[in-house]
């Protein structure tokens, strides 16, 4: 098995192939590091133009794959440190790994993300999902190469796991909240009629009305949503026309009376949901719009034959904690290059990360947002 780079700008039809092959049969699904969503975001997102993929194959075959963006200082002055894309609108930074060859998949990744030199580079991994196989084999694969991979930071999010939903299973705190939840759906169908919950991901103006939502809402006043800048508006119309073409999107509006009240774009990846964005009409927030379509979005996905739905929301988002009774495990990764390493180190070597990140990002739109972001860049601390 080798590794090799691609630039994911000219990627081959062979290439395509095997990497579609390649998320069908993941251990794990991930739709953010699918071709339907980086091929749209290296085109349209901000760094996105210099962003690879290394895949580690074997006779035309990929068996892992992790998108890439490299410090631009080239040469000796390039930092020794490599990390995975991360972007504004990509919640999950878990690779793609096929079961059948997993550890010595990453084992290969592992050491090419390294390098041979005489300082190998300290990898870091944000949004990885940190509590299923590919995180067991990740450490696998970093035992056979000596190195050890230590968690930075960690959290968990709130995910909805179909058959945990009777309600005699349900914590009693999410119970409450649902209650809570129950009487504005009630009070909404007093004041308006019972909504109808519609899956317009085959109307062709449904990606042009989600943004228009967005946009009308705080989202919108804080320049913050996606139809703030033209490129990200762009980007949002392919990614949902390619998802739209292989019947992966789910583009769900919960209606009444003529008038929209929230829509929520979702991906089908595997056996999951993924919640991607979610906008509502704020004329409607005394009934908890946004969070009623989510609460009959579980019906469908269990419809389906869906097994979970990842919330995709923040780690420790107070609001579906509350709402929501199960949970993964998301953290930031650091693997050094060597065996011997200060702790300090692999922390700068994060903070570089983000604040790269950070700049990549930054622009008059987001500007308090990321000034906010940048407050708590080093409040992580290594966990055993």
């Amino acid at each position: 098995m080798r590794a090799r780079t691609i630039a994911i700008r000219d990627l081959s039809s062979p290439d395509e192939k095997a990497w579609r092959d390649l998320a069908v049969r993941s251990v794990e699904p991930n739709p953010f590091y699918e071709v339907d969503f980086l091929v749209p975001a290296c085109r349209y997102l901000r760094g996105g133009k210099k962003v690879v993929l290394l895949v580690a194959e074997d006779a035309g075959s990929f068996h892992a794959c992790l998108p890439l963006r490299p410090f631009s200082i080239p040469g000796p002055l390039s930092p020794p440190v490599i990390a995975s894309w991360r972007h504004l609108y990509a919640f999950l930074g878990t690779p793609l790994v096929a079961p059948e060859r997993g550890v010595e998949a990453l084992t290969c990744l592992l050491a090419s993300l390294r390098g041979a030199g005489a300082w190998p580079r300290v990898v870091v991994l944000e949004l990885f999902g940190d509590d299923g196989p590919i995180a067991a084999y990740l450490r696998c694969a970093a035992q056979e190469l000596g190195v050890t991979v230590h968690v930075h930071s960690s959290g968990e999010r709130a995910i909805l796991r179909c058959q945990d939903e009777k309600a005699d299973r349900l914590p009693v705190s999410v119970r409450r909240e649902r209650r809570g939840k129950a009487r504005q759906w009630r009070r909404l169908c007093a004041d308006w009629g019972e909504p109808a919950v519609v899956d317009r991901a085959g109307d062709s103006d449904s990606s042009t009305r989600f943004l228009a939502m967005e946009g009308a809402g705080w989202k919108g006043k804080a320049r913050t949503a996606l139809g703030s800048r033209a490129p990200d508006a762009a980007f949002y119309r392919e990614v949902t026309a390619r998802f739209g073409a292989s019947g992966e999107l789910r583009l769900y509006s919960l209606e009444v009376g003529g008038e929209t009240l929230a829509m929520q774009t979702s991906f089908c990846a595997g056996r999951g949901l993924f919640d991607w964005k979610v906008a509502y009409d704020e004329r409607f927030a005394r009934y908890s719009p946004g969070t009623q379509l989510q609460l009959r979005v579980r019906d469908l996905a269990q419809e389906d034959g869906l097994g979970w739905i990842d919330t995709c929301a923040d780690i420790g988002d107070d609001h579906q904690v509350r709402l929501t009774p199960n949970r993964r495990r998301i953290a930031t990764l650091v693997i050094p290059g060597g065996r011997r390493i200060e702790r300090q180190t692999l922390t700068l070597a994060v903070l570089l990360v983000k604040v790269r990140r950070i700049l990549s990002e930054l622009s008059i739109r987001t500007l308090p947002h990321k000034l906010a972001e940048s407050a708590r860049l080093i409040s992580g601390r290594f966990q055993r």
